[in-house]
């Protein structure tokens, strides 16, 4: 993705001032400064997203770095996350690109380095302590994703994490007994059609972030909406890799 890609996508990215708001205390850490110190450092920006047209939202960008390893059928990513409006502080995660279906997780880990907000630029020798940290974290990653592809599930395991799955983005606050959940369980593409864990996961992971399959509501029918919030696409994606690990 170039420069001018990504500030037509997420202009916040790009914004160097807080909402009229926040107090002279609160100092702006511009997300395209950063994004610039991994680019100089041989990352390159893969893809991003923003919440809302303001320019002081919330915003996401992963980015790639063709030094690291390929785990398994993905490509390891980083993901820094930040705003302007005072409600999200600047945060540097972890992401599995998924080739096969251009599914972008996240792994659930700790921040790979403690970043202060106040800082007005972040410097290269930190952006050369995550690359490190990812370094160390990778093989980690792949064996998770190893067990997963190793793991066969039979009908009844796919329908149980389905069940649990769903109640990971409606949090019990709608009935799913309606679901067929053999139709979310079941796979869009050839790729997919081994019964492995690694598999099952992210069949479901894709549907409930991108939607679009059929959910009843007494007599009526609609069609789930995908998620737009980043902050429901994270947790959704944390929680299910959670639940994917208590199935190996």
């Amino acid at each position: 993705m170039t420069i001018q890609e990504l500030q037509s996508i997420a202009p916040s990215v790009f914004n160097t001032q807080k909402a009229q708001k926040l107090s002279d205390r609160y100092t702006v850490v511009p997300t395209i400064d950063v994004v610039n110190q991994f680019m100089n450092a041989g990352w390159e920006v893969s893809s991003a997203k923003q919440v809302g047209q303001g320019v002081y939202g919330k915003h996401s960008v992963r980015l790639r770095n063709s030094e690291l390893p390929k785990v398994g059928d993905s490509l390891l990513e980083a993901i820094i996350t930040n705003s302007h409006d005072g409600r999200t502080k600047l945060q540097v995660g972890a992401g599995l690109y998924r080739l096969v279906c251009s599914n972008g997780l996240v792994v659930p880990m700790q921040e790979l380095v403690n970043i202060n907000q106040r800082h007005m630029n972040i410097q290269m020798d930190e952006v050369n302590q995550i690359t490190e940290k990812f370094i160390e974290i990778s093989p980690m990653i792949e064996r998770s994703v190893n067990r997963m592809m190793e793991k066969e599930m039979s009908m009844d395991e796919k329908i149980d994490f389905t069940t649990k799955a769903l109640n990971v983005r409606w949090k019990n606050t709608e009935d799913i007994s309606t679901l067929t959940l053999e139709t979310i369980v079941n796979p869009l593409r050839v790729d997919d059609f081994e019964s492995t864990l690694w598999n099952t996961f992210n069949v479901v992971q894709e549907k409930l972030i991108r939607g679009g399959f059929v959910k009843e509501q007494g007599r009526n029918k609609r069609t789930v909406k995908p998620i737009t919030s980043l902050n429901m696409d994270t947790m959704i994606n944390q929680k299910l890799w959670e639940l994917a690990e208590t199935f190996i």
